[in-house]
């Protein structure tokens, strides 16, 4: 049953090509989905269930057509995005758009200033150790000391703003000649979180930015020149190959000599599990999930602390579900198993009910894509890659990110002429 997600996605990225007859945003999406399946088989055919955080085989027929629906509901905005032209920013509006762009370079360049001892720290200890120190504090409920002085810099480096560096990234050196230093400073402010993840040898923002990366080139494959596509193409294989040598010592360090069944690691295992078992995970909540307690905490962070006055504790979260549930709970089952495991079935079907009225706004509505829309696109594309894993947008930062990202697209459609 595992072939039909990667027989549906390979089959809905040939009709996403037909109608674009180019590479495009829906097509990479789709590519990614078609990869998580694809490892989703090597998991099964090498039996790996059981090891590094996957459930035991929990496929049925019901919940892979419902985790290919889910997905393919998702796609649809994405998919008419692709399709319309992208407009320029308004000339009047040049001085908003360098505002932005200063905030977002200096705000990642604060947050990696501030952190430089505790990185290279990180750098010159074994991996292992790091992820296990990060642990050890998690576990007691370490979770630094606050400094208020640093709030702006950690709004301005929470989802979604470092894909709207990237955007702009793109959008620079697509559209507009600006000195390399400004590109260069706003590639930094994408991969920041990347960057502070090794404090703590996480490997999620590194994945997240690989996604960001892959969808925008998409979304900008249209208008690059070819040489700019040669050019970024090189560079991203290049890169890719640190990125996999950086995920292969990551993952190894996640699980030390035990890969769960008292086996040592294997290197390569590793990463195809990690890659890929998001599918069975999936499955399995939706199974055996339905006796999870009714939370509102992970996806409506904010609301819940001013309701209830009570922070968001993602450990005592996940102690809360494990207490009701008999599977394995983890980042690894989607947002849509996420949403079922907080809020049932009725927050399930609630969510595609309101993102389906969202998409059809998108598709009568939207005859061309303005800049202003492109906040919006930014906020779709930052919930499609981290929501590959769970609920994307946990956080008080990340929450009040959205607000001001949200603020930003009503700025470039109504501020007055300068």
């Amino acid at each position: 049953m595992l072939l039909i997600p990667l027989i549906y996605f390979i089959l809905l990225a040939a009709y996403f090509y037909m109608k674009h007859k180019c590479f495009n945003l829906d097509i990479a999406a789709t590519i990614i989905l078609i990869t998580i399946s694809f490892f989703s088989i090597l998991i099964d055919i090498n039996d790996v269930y059981g090891d590094y955080g996957i459930n035991e085989y929990s496929v049925t027929l019901p919940t892979i057509l419902l985790y290919c629906v889910q997905w393919t509901i998702i796609l649809l905005p994405i998919h008419y995005i692709s399709c319309i032209k992208l407009q320029k920013h308004e000339s009047h509006k040049q001085l908003f758009l360098f505002i932005l762009i200063i905030i977002l370079i200096a705000s990642s360049s604060i947050m990696i200033a501030t952190s430089l001892s505790d990185i290279k720290e990180a750098l010159i200890m074994d991996m292992v150790d790091v992820y296990k120190q990060n642990d050890t504090l998690r576990s007691l409920g370490g979770h630094g000391e606050s400094n208020y002085l640093m709030l702006i810099p950690q709004i301005f480096v929470a989802a979604p703003f470092p894909t709207l560096a990237l955007f702009l990234w793109f959008y620079l050196k697509t559209f507009t000649k600006v000195p390399a230093i400004i590109r260069m400073g706003l590639l930094v402010a994408s991969i920041v979180q990347a960057i502070l993840s090794i404090i703590v040898a996480g490997r999620a923002a590194l994945i997240y930015w690989i996604f960001d990366f892959f969808l925008l080139f998409g979304y900008f494959y249209q208008y690059l020149s070819p040489r700019l596509k040669k050019g970024i193409s090189i560079a991203s294989i290049a890169i890719g190959g640190i990125i996999i040598t950086q995920l292969l010592i990551i993952t190894i360090s996640r699980f030390g000599e035990d890969s769960g069944r008292g086996g040592k690691v294997d290197p390569l295992i590793s990463l195809y599990a990690y890659a890929g078992q998001h599918v069975n995970n999936f499955c399995a909540v939706i199974s055996e999930g339905g006796n999870a307690p009714l939370q509102l905490g992970r996806v409506l962070p904010l609301t819940n602390k001013i309701m209830n006055h009570q922070d968001f504790d993602l450990i005592q979260h996940y102690e809360n579900i494990h207490a009701s549930v008999n599977i394995i709970v983890n980042v690894f089952d989607t947002f849509g198993g996420e949403i079922f495991l907080d809020l049932g079935w009725f927050g399930y079907i609630v969510f595609f009910f309101v993102w389906l009225f969202v998409t059809q706004i998108i598709r009568y509505n939207w005859q061309e894509m303005t800049f202003y829309r492109a906040f919006l696109l930014i906020i779709l594309i930052a919930f499609f890659t981290r929501g590959l894993f769970a609920w994307p947008f946990v956080g008080h930062y990340t929450t009040i990110a959205i607000m001001i990202v949200l603020l930003c697209s009503f700025l470039f459609k109504y501020a007055f002429k300068t």
